[in-house]
């Protein structure tokens, strides 16, 4: 089951949020476990039995750790063995399922990760020692933030799991938001999904100049509206269940710079790498080279997160090497430069970066580059690609214009004139956009 099935949107989520607001307060967060459990059941049996065995181990490893409070050498030990199990945990079942062809278990990224984070945390002093079993494995399976996130630290979600009074009330604004989320995938995550697919099929006859800049486009709106509608979908359904979730991405594609591109994208993997291993290496502080190997390690691992690929590690090399030219070279003239400029300037870079990013292979990624632009020998257009173009062109206009923040802005224009009549066409486009998202669904 996902979450944006018509049995999970018209059954499993209701159901779910009958039952939790029916029983007492200081129950709540058994029951937010029991549904997270049966949503697990349900959408990946194997990942549910694999990662409940590995978080119940990181929960008697932090036991362990607490005991031996006094003997830091053992609790650094215990430490350390939490985050190497967790690693290899991660990088074996990841690497075996690549080698297999099959998906990777739900939830294994976002679980292990979390672990990794409390052991630190705890032998850092930064959190508490965990004695609730049922409040450790919320935390880690908590069903809204399994399929992409976004990535908290174990004490921030921790800290939601507190009683607390029914809002019903104040149920719109969590709605809202799922809807946003849900329709952002279905409606425009997954019609550029398809058009990219059309145009990798493309033979090197079929391609043309204008082909190859559609793909890295179509590539960039595919992966913004598919992991930030993941991501809203699970703040709505977190704001549902009482819980707060942290925002994952502010309009990437508006940055000024590379360095505030990748500050925007995927914002809560990017936290978690500055606090977990950009701090602990020193930041900036050890002139320019130890700052560059810092940037670098932590860059190449913002790119790792999408997968173990050779491409993906050369997606995050590639904004390594731009970050570092920015703060060394042009980032001074940069800051200077009309906003127009700028955001042109980022959003080139950041089109190109997508040529990496989704090639099949290196040799196809600069044989995509060369022929962007025009030393391939590619005419400017072909008739297969105008055709398709022809097709999707509604869908690639709406997904460049609501990657932005116009729609944001003309949503608080409103506002400021009529609250009433605001709310009301609120109320009218998130009812259409509902209406939309279930129509594609049925019928994609």
């Amino acid at each position: 089951m996902q979450l944006t099935s018509l049995s999970f949107l018209y059954l499993f989520l209701p159901a779910s949020l009958a039952v939790y607001y029916l029983f007492p307060r200081r129950m709540r967060y058994g029951v937010l476990l029991g549904i997270s459990f049966i949503f697990f059941l349900l959408a990946d049996l194997p990942a549910l039995l694999l990662l409940s065995c590995s978080v119940t181990a990181d929960y008697g490893l932090g036991l362990l750790m607490e005991r031996f409070e006094e003997k830091n050498h053992l609790r650094r030990a215990i430490m350390l063995l939490m985050v190497g199990k967790n690693l290899c945990l991660f990088l074996g079942v990841f690497c075996f399922c690549q080698l297999r062809g099959v998906s990777v278990p739900l939830g294994l990224s976002v679980c292990t990760l979390l672990g990794i984070g409390y052991g630190v945390d705890i032998y850092n002093g930064e959190a508490l020692y965990e004695h609730n079993w049922a409040k450790f494995m919320l935390a880690h399976i908590l069903f809204v933030k399994l399929p992409t996130g976004p990535l908290v630290r174990y004490r921030t979600i921790r800290e939601q799991f507190a009683e607390k009074k029914a809002d019903l009330a104040g149920m719109s604004e969590p709605i809202c938001l799922f809807i946003q989320g849900a329709a952002k995938q279905i409606l425009l995550g997954a019609p550029m999904q398809r058009m990219h697919q059309s145009l990798i099929g493309f033979s090197p006859a079929e391609h043309s100049v204008f082909s190859l800049w559609l793909m890295p486009l179509c590539a960039a709106m595919n992966l913004y509206f598919s992991l930030s509608g993941y991501c809203d979908m699970a703040r709505g359904l977190g704001g549902m269940f009482g819980i707060d979730l942290p925002r994952n991405f502010y309009y990437p594609y508006q940055s000024r710079s590379v360095t505030d591109f990748v500050g925007r994208f995927n914002i809560s993997v990017t936290t978690y790498l500055k606090t977990y291993i950009y701090h602990p290496l020193g930041e900036d502080s050890g002139g320019f080279v130890s700052t560059a190997l810092n940037i670098g390690v932590v860059t190449l691992l913002w790119g790792l997160w999408f997968g173990l690929r050779i491409n993906y590690l050369l997606w995050g090399a590639y904004f390594v090497l731009l970050i570092l030219l920015e703060r060394s070279v042009w980032g001074k003239i940069l800051i200077k430069l009309p906003t127009f400029f700028s955001r042109i300037y980022t959003f080139s870079l950041v089109l190109f970066s997508f040529v990496i990013f989704n090639g099949r292979s290196l040799g196809e990624s600069l044989f995509f580059l060369r022929g962007m632009l025009g030393l391939g020998g590619l005419e400017p257009a072909s008739p297969s690609v105008l055709y398709l173009a022809s097709q999707y062109a509604p869908y690639l206009v709406l997904a460049v214009l609501f990657s932005t923040s116009l729609p944001h802005s003309i949503k608080n224009t409103l506002k400021k004139k009529s609250q009433a009549a605001a709310a009301i066409a609120g109320a009218l486009c998130y009812g259409i956009l509902l209406a939309l998202t279930t129509g594609f669904i049925l019928h994609p």
